[in-house]
């Protein structure tokens, strides 16, 4: 008799996980990943592929090209039954349900962005955690350029040519690098705009950028930015975004059609109707990725996992891609 293992989510920790039954291909294993896109996307580089520096096939590759003996169901899971070992997933046009069985259950959700219930920011804000978003970013860059350089443009040209992005993690600093460096390589191109007119600004809660890498990085990158023409805006967060501003905690405000937003991110929702162990809505697992209270097969590593790193506290709690890479392999 085979033991069924359901791997959720196809982000880092998901692949991997799946990767290393691949290498193994124990037959007494029947492993199935499950994920909402068909293809495994390098986020570390979305940016990239927003700026033009990189095609978008340079970041993804198709999961069923990687696994050939692990099994894959593409669909969006919509409930967990933790007592009758049960997942729900709907899937295709109409988007009908399967219900799927498991022996093992592995969470690798990852996590999804917190507009934080702002006013304004869900529907209007361009966020940065899909190939869609990156692509979506690239769009509107050339778009504005285009609209900028007419003629008839004069009124709005100003918040045409201003960006804006809140958050000064990695995803926000290469995000804002990306947009100053497409944006002034693009503008000899078009004869009305003049290099004074761009402008790039950087909000961010904290003294410096990228906190991650400690003061005097942080500092160091941030005056890089600055050198570039980048307007770091520090002690600050977003309030609210209308259409056609954004509305900062100083009270400043920043006549902009954009705001990119890489300012939080929260765990799946998916995780907060179980009943297992949760801390700041993840889930609490031992050194060996084992669920609290989830009973003998239930595992759960990356983003949406909360795990002990051996000395007192908990390994970093989001977007490091090759921490969940790991905990896929040791999985």
């Amino acid at each position: 008799m085979t033991t069924r293992v359901l791997i959720l989510g196809g982000g880092f920790g998901g692949v991997y996980a799946a990767l290393e039954f691949e290498k193994r291909r124990d037959p007494e294993f029947e492993v199935t990943l499950i994920s909402q896109e068909n293809f495994f996307l390098f986020t570390p580089m979305l940016h990239e592929v927003a700026a033009s520096d990189l095609d978008l096939t340079h970041i993804v590759n198709p999961i069923r090209k990687l696994l050939r003996h692990v099994g894959f169901f593409e669909g969006e899971v919509q409930s967990i039954d933790l007592a009758q070992r049960q997942v729900v997933v709907s899937h295709g046009f109409d988007q009908h349900t399967h219900t799927l069985g498991y022996d093992h259950l592995i969470f690798a959700l990852g996590c999804v962005t917190n507009f934080y219930n702002l006013p304004g920011l869900a529907e209007r804000a361009v966020a940065m955690k899909s190939l869609g978003d990156a692509i979506a970013l690239r769009s509107r860059l050339i778009a504005h350029l285009e609209e900028a350089g007419t003629d008839c443009a004069e009124q709005d040209r100003a918040p045409l040519l201003t960006f804006v992005v809140a958050g000064a993690g990695f995803a926000g600093v290469e995000t804002t690098g990306s947009i100053n460096d497409l944006l002034k390589g693009a503008l000899p191109y078009y004869p009305n705009l003049k290099p004074e007119m761009l402008r790039v600004v950087l909000v961010h809660p904290g003294d410096f950028v990228l906190p991650e890498l400690g003061e005097k990085l942080g500092r160091y990158a941030g005056g890089k930015l600055a050198e570039r023409g980048v307007e770091i805006l520090p002690n600050t967060k977003v309030k609210a975004l209308t259409a056609r501003e954004v509305e900062l905690s100083d009270g400043t405000r920043i006549e902009t059609f954009t705001l990119v937003w890489t300012a939080g991110t929260s765990p799946h929702p998916l995780l907060s109707p179980l009943d297992l162990a949760k801390e700041r809505n993840r889930l609490k697992t031992n050194a060996y990725l084992q669920v609290e209270g989830g009973g003998p097969g239930v595992w759960a590593l990356g983003d949406c996992a909360l795990i002990p790193d051996g000395a007192g506290g908990c390994q970093p709690p989001h977007g490091a891609a090759r921490l969940a890479r790991r905990q896929g392999v040791g999985a």
